[in-house]
């Protein structure tokens, strides 16, 4: 197989697996409705007690269910930061003291070791992605 054979392969596994992403969604179910939130939409996810919040940009979803079962859903660019809580790393603008700041104003406070995790995670990130549109 020569050189730009492969990279050509490559590249097309690598759109393939973002179609994919840009196709994936969480169903939603609650006593008024049922849809399917778009999993590229999430900003972050958060549960309160038994209920799920998913926040997006344009719109927040709540519904009884598990944090537990959303995760498989979920791709590479979900961060779990704690037991009630996941982010999604490519929607994030900025972390700062303690505060992970998403589009439309979102934000979400963590804690001092939590944060250090979730900023560490955050950089490693960004440097995977790096050059990239995601």
């Amino acid at each position: 197989m020569y050189k730009s054979e492969s990279s050509r392969l490559l590249l097309r596994s690598e759109c393939e697996r973002e179609a994919q992403w840009m196709e994936s969604y969480i169903p939603v179910k609650t006593r008024k409705e049922t849809t399917k939130v778009c999993v590229s939409e999430i900003l972050y996810i958060e549960s309160e007690l038994r209920v799920i919040i998913i926040y997006t940009a344009k719109r927040t979803y709540r519904f009884y269910r598990k944090l537990d079962e959303l995760i498989p859903y979920l791709n590479h660019d979900f961060y779990r930061i704690h037991k009630s809580c996941v982010i999604n790393l490519g929607r994030i603008e900025r972390m700062e003291g303690g505060v992970i700041f998403f589009t439309d104003a979102l934000t979400v406070q963590v804690g001092q070791n939590n944060y250090r995790l979730a900023r560490s995670r955050y950089l490693k990130y960004l440097e995977q992605n790096a050059g990239s549109d995601s």
